[in-house]
C-alpha cells in the first residue's frame, strides 16, 4: 500500500478504508486503551492479582509436593508415575473410574513437582542476590531452608520426570473419560474399532506440539493419511486448553530454565578452576547458589583435573563445607572414588563439616594408596576427635521436616542415617586410627597426624608413647610436631623424652621440646637446669623459647640456681643478658638469684644491667631486701636508660623499698627526663611510706617536662590525696599546656575521697579540650561526683553527638549511663548516637539506654535489634532482657531476633519473649528450631518461651528435650509436659529424679514444679513424702512439707472438673 503523488490516501472500491489502515488504527487504539488502562491502575491491579495468583501456586505446589513426594528421588518419582499410568491402563475396562483417579492424581504430582522446581529455583535467585545463604547467613539473609533441604533432588532430571507425568496422567485422564462419562466428549478415528490408551497419548503430544494443522494440511493434499482424537465437547476442549498453557507457559519454560541453569553451573565450576584470581572467585562466591546440588558436579570435575595443587586442596573443602552439613551424605557417597583428588577433598571437607556419622568410612580410608588421601583423612580425624566433638554431637543436618511438621513418608524409599557414636568411643576409634598413622611410610602422613592428636588433647593420652618415638623420627618436621602434641596432650611422662631433645643438634627442634616443655609447667621443673644451658645458644628463636619456658616453668631448685647464677657470671654480655630476663619471667619465685642479679648491676654492659635491674622489678617485693641497695646506686648509673629501669624497678617493689626514697627524690633533679619521671611514678607506687618526698613531688609539679609533671601530681595523689595545698596544685595543673598533665590531673581527682561537686565541676570546661586523652579522663571522673546536675549531662551529651572520636562518643555514652535514671533527659541524644554512631559508639549508646529506661528506649533498642553489628544487636536484645515491660511494637523485632546469625541474640530474644503473657504464634516454629540447637543458653530460654504453648509440635518437642543433657532444660520441658499430661512417665522420671538429687537446686526446682502442678501433683505425694523425711535443709523441708499438706487436703479427684478449671501452670527455676 502506498500514497499518491498528491498525498491523498487510496480509498477501497466501496469507499472505506482499506483494510491496512485498519489495522494500524486498531494497534493506536488498542495502545491508546491500554496506556488509559495503565493510567488509571487496572492494568497493575491484574498484574498484582496475576503475581499474587502464581506465587500462591507456586507456595501451595510446593508445600504439597514437600509433603507428599519430597522423600523421593526423581527415579523413584518416575517409577511411581509410570506404576500408576500401568495400573490405571490396565484396569480401565473393569474398573472405569480408577483411570481418571490415577490420571488425576499424576497429572497432580507432576504439576506440584514443576511448582516445588519453581520454588526451589525463586530461592536460589535470592542465595545470588545476597538475601539467603545455604549455611551460616549473615545478618539481613535467612536461611534458604528449602534450597539445603532439596536443591539436591529437585532439579532438571526431576523436572523431566514431572513432564512425564503431567502428559501421561493428561493422556491417562481423557482415556478414562472416554471409557464412562465422557463418551461423547471425543470424535474417535474412523479406521479403530476401538482406542486405547496410546491414542490417548498420541491425542495429548500432537495437540501440545501444535501438530494437528499440519496434519490436516498433509491429509488435505493427500501426502499423509492420518487419523486422530479430536476433541468435541466443551470439558475436553476445556482441559486440552489448560493443559496446553500450563505445558507451554510454565512446565516447558521451566525446563528450558533449568537446561540454562545446568550449563550456567558446568560454566561456573569449569571457571573456578581458572588461573585468574577474579574469574575463580566470582565463580566461588556464585557456587553456593546451587545448593549441596553442587557438591556431586564438582567433584565430578576434579575427574578432569591432571593435578591439584596444595592450594585447590585447600580451598575446595572449604568451599563445600560452606554448603552445610546437608552435603554430608553426598559426600560420604564419594569417600571410594576411583579419584584420589576427589577422595582427599571429600575427606578433608567431611573433617570441616563435624561429620561424625562418616568417622567409620574415614578411619577406613587412613590406609588409602594415595599420599594425600591419607594426609587429608589424618587432619579430618584430628577435628572430629577435637574440642568441637561435644558441639558436633548435638549439630545436625537441616531437618527434611520442621518440628511438629505432619507429612507423607515413604519409608521404603528413605535412606537410612548412621547414628552418631557415643563422644569416648569417637575418641578412642579416632586416636587409634591417629596412632596407626604416626607409623605410616609418607612423612607428611605422620605430620599431619601428630599435629590431629595434639587438637584431640588430653583425650589422645594413649598415643603419648607413639608420640614419643616419633620425636626420634627421621623427618625434623615429624619430630617438632611430635614435641608440640606432647605438649598439648600433657602427659608427664613425655617431660624426660622432651628433656632430651633439648641437645639436639637441629635447632628447630630444640626450640619445639622447649615450647612444649612449657606447657607442662612445673612438672617440667626437673628440665630447667637443661633449659638454662640453652640459654647460650647461638639462635635466637632457641633462645626465645627457653625463655618464655623458664618463665612459665616459674620455680627452680639449688642446681638450677647454681646453673642460672653461672649465666649471670658469664663474659659473654648476651648470655648474661638472656640469663636475666629469664629470671625476670620467673617472677617472685626467682628471688633467691637477687644477689646474683645485683652484682650483674656492676657489670659493663649497658644492656646486661639494664636486664638486671628489669629482672629485679619483675621479682618484685621478695628481692627488695637484697636489691634496694644496688638498685639505688644504679639511679646514678652512667647510662640513663639503665637508671630510668632501676627507678622503674623500685617502684614495682612499693612499700618494701621505702629506704630507696631519699635516692628516689634526688633523682626527681636528675638530668634526665625520663629518670625523673621513672622517680616520681616510683614514690607514687610506695603510696605512703613515700610522705617525705611530697615536697619535692610538689616543686616537680612545676619540672620543665611534662611526663615529670603529669607522674608528679598522680603521685602526689597516691601517696596523700587531701594533703594540703593539693588542691591549689591540680586546679592550676588543670590549665596546664601539656595535655598528658591535664589528663593526670583529671585523673588524680577521681582517685579523691572529698571532692565536692563545685570542685568537680572544675573539671567540665575539660570536655572541650582539644585532647581525647584529657576528655577521656574528665568523662571518667566528672560523673562519679557532679553527674546529675544539668550542665553534666549536657556536656556529655555534647561529647556524645559532636566530638569527632569515636572513642571519646563511646566514653560519654558509658558516663551517662552510669548515671542511671537520673539522666533521663539524654533520651533524644542517646538514640540519635544509637542511629548514627560507629558501632561501638551505638553499642554504648544502647547499653546507656538500658541503664537509663528513657521513653526513647523501645525505639533505640527495636532499631538496634536490625542493626548491622553483632555486638550492637547482642547489646539491644540484653536491653529487652532488663527493660521493665515488653511494648507490643517489640514484638517483632524480637521475632526477628529468632532468625538472628547470632547465638546470644537468639539467646536474648528467646528470653524476652517467655516474659510475655501470650506467646507470639509466628514465634513459636522459630522457637522450636531454638529449641533445637547445641547452645544450652539459646535452649534453655527457648524451652522458657515454649513451655505454655500448648501446640503438637511444642509438646513433642520438650517430650524429647527431657533427656537433654542440661539439667536446667531437663526439667523445665518435664514441667511443662506435665501440665498438659500429668501421667508422662518420662517426665514423670524426671522430676522424681530430681527430687532425689544431691544438689540443692534442682531439689528446689523439683518441688517449684510439683507446687505448680495443683492437684495433679498429688501423684508425687509418696516421693514428696519421701523428700521430706530426708531432706536436711531447713527451708526446702518446710516448703516440701507445706506443698505435702496442701495436696493431703484437696478433696478426691474430679478429673472432668479438674481439666475444666485448672488454671494456667507456672513454676519458678532458681
Amino acid at each position: 500500500m502506498e500514497l499518491f503523488a498528491d498525498g491523498s490516501i487510496p480509498a477501497a472500491p466501496n469507499g472505506a478504508l482499506p483494510s491496512s489502515y485498519l489495522i494500524l488504527l486498531g494497534l493506536i487504539g488498542i495502545v491508546l486503551v491500554a496506556y488509559l488502562l495503565y493510567y488509571v491502575g487496572i492494568i497493575g491491579f491484574v498484574v498484582r492479582t496475576l503475581s499474587s495468583l502464581i506465587r500462591g501456586c507456586i507456595r501451595g505446589g510446593f508445600r504439597a509436593w514437600e509433603l507428599l513426594f519430597s522423600d523421593l528421588s526423581w527415579r523413584q518419582f518416575l517409577a511411581l508415575v509410570l506404576g500408576l499410568i500401568a495400573v490405571g491402563v490396565t484396569t480401565a475396562g473393569e474398573l472405569p473410574l480408577v483411570p481418571i483417579v490415577f490420571g488425576a492424581a499424576t497429572v497432580f504430582m507432576g504439576v506440584v513437582t514443576c511448582f516445588a522446581y519453581m520454588s526451589i529455583d525463586l530461592e536460589r535467585y535470592d542465595v545470588e542476590r545476597g538475601y539467603k545463604a545455604v549455611y551460616n547467613p549473615l545478618k539481613g539473609q535467612a536461611l534458604a531452608l528449602n534450597l539445603i533441604r532439596y536443591g539436591d533432588r529437585v532439579g532438571v532430571t526431576l523436572l523431566g520426570a514431572a513432564a512425564v507425568g503431567v502428559i501421561g496422567g493428561f493422556a491417562l485422564l481423557n482415556f478414562g473419560l472416554s471409557q464412562s462419562v465422557g463418551q461423547n466428549w471425543y470424535t474417535m478415528p474412523q479406521d479403530r474399532a476401538a482406542v486405547g490408551y496410546v491414542d490417548f497419548l498420541a491425542y495429548a503430544v500432537i495437540n501440545l506440539y501444535q501438530l494437528v494443522d499440519f496434519l490436516d494440511l498433509a491429509a488435505a493434499r493427500g501426502l499423509l493419511n492420518v487419523t486422530h482424537i479430536r476433541q468435541t465437547y466443551w470439558p475436553a476442549a476445556a482441559m486440552l486448553v489448560a493443559f496446553k498453557t500450563f505445558f507451554t507457559l510454565i512446565l516447558l519454560q521451566q525446563i528450558f530454565a533449568s537446561i540454562r541453569q545446568g550449563q550456567a553451573l558446568t560454566a561456573a565450576i569449569a571457571d573456578f578452576w581458572s588461573p585468574h584470581p577474579p574469574i575463580q572467585e566470582r565463580a566461588r562466591n556464585a557456587l553456593p547458589q546451587y545448593g549441596v546440588g553442587v557438591v556431586r558436579p564438582l567433584l565430578a570435575s576434579l575427574r578432569t583435573l591432571p593435578a591439584m595443587t596444595r592450594e585447590q586442596r585447600d580451598q575446595l573443602p572449604l568451599v563445600i563445607a560452606a554448603l552445610g552439613p546437608n552435603s554430608i551424605p553426598a559426600l560420604r557417597d564419594h569417600l571410594h572414588d576411583s579419584h584420589e583428588g576427589v577422595r582427599a577433598v571429600t575427606a578433608a571437607a567431611l573433617g570441616h563439616l563435624h561429620a561424625l556419622e562418616a568417622l567409620p568410612e574415614l578411619v577406613r580410608l587412613k590406609d588409602d594408596a594415595s599420599d594425600f588421601v591419607r594426609q587429608e583423612v589424618a587432619d579430618a580425624l584430628g577435628t572430629l576427635g577435637g574440642p568441637a566433638l561435644h558441639k558436633a554431637q548435638r549439630r545436625s543436618r537441616v531437618p527434611t521436616r520442621m518440628p511438629g511438621q505432619r507429612g507423607f513418608r515413604w519409608k521404603f524409599f528413605r535412606r537410612r542415617g548412621s547414628a552418631m557414636t557415643n563422644p569416648q568411643e569417637c575418641v578412642e576409634t579416632v586416636v587409634a586410627a591417629l596412632r596407626a598413622s604416626l607409623t605410616d611410610a609418607a612423612s607428611g602422613v605422620r605430620v599431619r597426624a601428630a599435629r590431629a592428636l595434639g587438637q584431640i588433647g588430653r583425650a589422645a593420652a594413649p598415643a603419648a608413647g607413639d608420640l614419643i618415638e616419633c620425636l626420634d623420627d627421621a623427618d625434623e618436621t615429624v619430630q617438632c610436631q611430635a614435641a608440640e602434641a606432647l605438649g598439648m596432650i600433657g602427659n608427664k611422662d613425655a617431660v624426660p623424652a622432651l628433656a632430651g631433645k633439648l641437645t639436639d643438634p637441629n635447632p628447630a627442634v630444640k626450640a619445639a621440646a622447649a615450647h612444649a616443655l612449657g606447657d607442662f609447667k612445673q612438672a617440667a621443673k626437673l628440665s630447667m637446669s637443661d633449659l638454662v644451658l640453652l640459654l647460650n645458644d647461638p639462635e635466637p628463636h632457641v633462645r626465645e623459647a627457653v625463655i618464655s619456658t623458664i618463665g612459665r616453668i616459674g620455680t627452680f631448685d639449688g642446681e638450677v640456681a647454681e646453673s642460672l647464677a653461672e649465666g649471670l657470671t658469664s663474659s659473654d654480655p648476651l648470655l648474661h643478658a638472656q640469663t636475666a630476663e629469664a629470671l625476670g619471667a620467673i617472677g617472685s619465685a626467682a628471688a633467691d638469684a637477687a644477689p646474683a642479679l645485683v652484682e650483674s648491676l656492676t657489670s659493663s654492659s649497658d644492656r646486661v644491667r639494664a636486664k638486671a635491674a628489669e629482672a629485679l622489678g619483675k621479682i618484685g617485693e621478695s628481692a627488695a631486701e637484697a636489691a634496694v641497695p644496688g638498685l639505688v646506686r644504679a639511679l646514678k648509673d652512667k647510662d640513663t636508660w639503665v637508671s630510668a629501669v632501676a627507678a622503674e624497678a623500685l617502684g614495682e617493689m612499693g612499700e618494701a623499698a621505702e629506704d630507696a626514697v631519699p635516692s628516689l627524690v634526688r633523682s626527681l633533679h636528675h638530668v634526665n627526663p625520663m629518670v625523673r619521671a621513672k622517680a616520681a611514678e616510683a614514690l607514687g607506687k610506695m603510696g605512703e611510706s613515700a610522705v617525705e618526698a611530697l615536697d619535692s613531688l610538689k616543686d616537680a609539679t612545676h619540672d620543665d617536662d611534662g611526663a615529670v609533671r603529669a607522674n608528679a601530681l598522680a603521685a602526689l595523689i597516691e601517696i596523700a590525696p587531701v594533703a594540703p595545698g593539693s588542691n591549689e596544685a591540680m586546679t592550676a595543673a588543670l590549665q596546664d599546656p601539656d595535655p598528658r598533665v591535664r589528663a593526670a590531673t583529671a585523673e588524680a581527682w577521681g582517685k579523691r575521697p572529698d571532692v565536692s561537686e563545685a570542685d568537680a565541676l572544675q573539671l567540665l570546661p575539660l570536655l572541650e579540650d582539644a585532647n581525647d586523652q584529657v576528655k577521656y579522663q574528665v568523662l571518667r571522673t566528672l560523673p562519679k561526683f557532679a553527674g546529675t546536675t544539668p550542665a553534666v549531662v549536657e556536656g556529655l551529651c555534647r561529647r556524645l553527638l559532636d566530638d569527632d572520636s569515636a572513642w571519646i562518643q563511646a566514653t560519654a555514652a558509658q558516663a551517662l549511663g552510669q548515671l542511671g535514671p537520673e539522666a533521663v533527659e539524654a533520651g533524644p541524644a542517646l538514640l540519635r548516637a544509637a542511629r548514627t554512631g560507629e558501632s561501638s559508639v551505638r553499642e554504648e549508646a544502647l547499653w546507656a539506654i538500658t541503664m537509663i529506661q528513657p521513653p526513647e528506649a523501645a525505639a533505640a533498642l527495636g532499631e538496634g535489634m536490625r542493626d548491622g553489628s553483632p555486638d550492637v544487636r547482642r547489646v539491644a536484645s540484653a536491653g529487652w532482657m532488663k527493660a521493665a515491660a515488653i511494648p507490643e511494637t517489640a514484638i517483632p523485632y524480637l521475632v526477628e531476633g529468632l532468625r538472628d546469625p547470632e547465638v546470644q541474640v537468639r539467646a536474648n530474644a528467646a528470653y524476652a519473649l517467655s516474659r510475655l503473657e501470650e506467646l507470639p504464634p509466628e514465634a513459636v516454629p522459630l522457637l522450636l528450631e531454638c529449641a533445637a540447637d547445641p547452645n544450652d543458653g539459646l535452649r534453655l530460654n527457648a524451652v522458657m518461651a515454649l513451655k505454655e504453648s500448648t501446640t503438637r509440635g511444642t509438646t513433642d518437642l520438650l517430650a524429647s528435650l527431657i533427656d537433654d543433657p542440661n539439667s536446667r532444660i531437663r526439667l523445665i520441658a518435664a514441667g511443662a509436659v506435665l501440665t498438659v499430661d500429668a501421667t508422662h512417665p518420662e517426665a514423670a522420671a524426671a522430676v522424681r529424679a530430681a527430687l532425689a538429687d544431691p544438689a540443692l537446686r534442682l531439689r528446689q526446682i523439683g518441688v517449684s514444679i510439683l507446687d505448680s502442678l495443683a492437684d495433679r501433683g498429688r501423684a508425687f505425694l509418696a516421693d514428696l513424702r519421701s523428700r521430706l523425711s530426708e531432706e536436711e535443709h531447713a527451708g526446702l523441708r518446710e516448703e516440701v512439707s507445706q506443698l505435702v499438706a496442701k495436696l493431703e487436703a484437696l478433696p478426691p479427684d474430679e478429673p472432668e472438673a479438674r481439666a475444666e478449671e485448672s488454671p494456667p501452670i507456672a513454676f519458678a527455676i532458681p
